[in-house]
């Protein structure tokens, strides 16, 4: 299936961005200074969400006909996250919560900054791309400042470790179904400064970018001594 790419600071980029953007300042803003009720509700909503998206999309790749087992099953990163996100805003659990953060949200991040669709670029698939990366990176960060969660000491590390169990995981699931989930067996097509080589050499370059923004993700943390102490 051929992989559509948004050229990163287009027109069409700053669009989508912008009403991302506006999307995950709503959701942390909103219900920062409400009261405990009011948070529950927006918690509740926010997961509700994030499932009925997953439930809809799946519907929309039978029903468009572009549902297949090397695309369209939950194997890429930001999928699995989404349902990390699904649990964590359920469960409030701490492990979830630090993945998110940790691997989650930077992964969200830079799929916001170089958008690469793998089933199309219709209107709905648009709308499904931004609202899940957005979700990733929003999902942290209203844990932080609405639920205030805090990551607990040396997390970056163990988050990063708990990602290598999805990584061999999914590397098997590629090779039986001779897909490219988490893109570990065809470098993906966008342009990203830390892509760099051709296969297994990006996939290095991959996971040491993810480690280093990992530890940037903890150094605010680290600098306020703002962690969980469990």
């Amino acid at each position: 299936m051929d992989h559509v790419v948004i050229a990163p600071f287009g027109a069409e980029w700053f669009f989508w961005n912008i009403l991302t953007l506006f999307f995950i300042l709503l959701l942390v803003l909103i219900p920062r200074n409400k009261s405990d009720k009011f948070k529950s509700n927006c918690t509740t909503f926010f997961a509700l969400l994030m499932a009925f998206e997953y439930v809809f999309i799946q519907s929309y790749f039978v029903y468009k006909g572009i549902w297949t087992p090397q695309d369209s099953l939950p194997f890429h990163l930001c999928r699995l996250m989404l349902f990390n996100t699904i649990i964590l805003l359920f469960t409030r659990n701490q492990i979830a919560f630090e993945l998110l953060l940790f691997i989650g949200m930077v992964g969200g991040f830079h799929s916001l900054m170089t958008p690469e669709l793998t089933h199309g670029s219709d209107l709905v698939l648009l709308i499904d791309y931004f609202l899940v990366h957005g979700g990733l990176v929003a999902a942290p960060l209203y844990c932080i400042f609405v639920l205030g969660m805090r990551p607990r000491k040396m997390a970056w590390l163990k988050s990063f470790f708990y990602l290598q169990f999805f990584v061999a995981v999914v590397a098997i699931i590629d090779y039986l179904l001779g897909a490219n989930y988490m893109y570990l067996a065809v470098k993906p097509v966008v342009n990203n400064p830390f892509l760099i080589g051709n296969w297994p050499y990006y996939i290095i370059g991959l996971e040491l970018a993810t480690l280093l923004h990992a530890f940037l993700v903890y150094i605010p943390f680290y600098l306020k001594k703002s962690f969980s102490p469990s």
